[in-house]
């Protein structure tokens, strides 16, 4: 573990993975015009494209690269909340309140990076059975360069595989010179890979397979990022 933050909580915090899944479509008409005015006229200038490849219903998978610990709630926004979206968010952010207290609000659950963290994989691929969206953010950890993005770790795959789920690919390209007061951010949704599209095939995973559809996801990643030059 790297620099602990402050107020650091060595109380362990055990997630309910055994709650019931929601529409929280109240909350989410609330959050929709804060998420405006921090997001869409504080911090940055968006743009949204490739809505039309949100699906409408059913459970699916959102990955995409991570450059900001606000990334969440900007894809949340991008889509207007009309999907509801749960992520991974790493197990230490669970430890101080002021982390704890946002994350649960926004549909975040823990997991124990570096570890076969079996019940936050078994949650994720219960959120996709049930119908609701799962945003991943592959890299694993957030790129500070925002270079384009290229290596995933191979969760992705793995949870698509268990929960049998397409996957939307999004870019999120913010322009690169920190000295612009709001810079640009553009966030980009591409066509679904269809579950079909990732390669698995029957019986035990086979780490072959997940470093492929690993690498497939990502490339559409990087395919998104570079239709915009900022």
């Amino acid at each position: 573990m790297g620099k602990r933050l402050p107020l650091y909580s060595e109380k362990p915090y055990n997630y309910n993975y055994n709650r019931e899944l929601k529409e929280r479509k109240f909350f989410y008409a609330i959050l929709m015009p804060v998420a405006e005015l921090l997001l869409g006229r504080i911090n940055y200038k968006m743009e949204v494209h490739g809505l039309e490849n949100i699906p409408k219903k059913g459970g699916f998978i959102i990955a995409g690269n991570h450059f900001s610990g606000w990334d969440p709630i900007t894809v949340t926004y991008a889509i207007k909340g009309k999907r509801q979206l749960f992520f991974m968010a790493k197990d230490e952010f669970f430890h101080t309140f002021y982390t704890k207290y946002p994350l649960i609000l926004l549909n975040g659950f823990p997991i124990k990076r570096g570890t076969a963290d079996r019940s936050s994989l078994d949650f994720a691929i219960r959120v996709i059975k049930e119908g609701f969206g799962l945003l991943i953010f592959p890299q694993g950890t957030r790129d500070k360069e925002h270079k384009r993005p290229e290596k995933g770790k191979s969760g992705v795959a793995l949870i698509a595989r268990e929960a049998k789920a397409d996957v939307i690919p999004v870019s999120l390209h913010r322009e690169s010179d920190d000295n612009v007061k709001r810079p640009r951010l553009i966030i980009r949704f591409g066509e679904k890979i269809p579950y079909a599209d990732l390669g698995f095939t029957e019986g035990e995973v086979k780490s072959r397979e997940l470093k492929n559809a690993t690498k497939l996801i990502m490339e559409r990643i990087g395919e998104l990022w570079d239709k915009d030059e900022i």
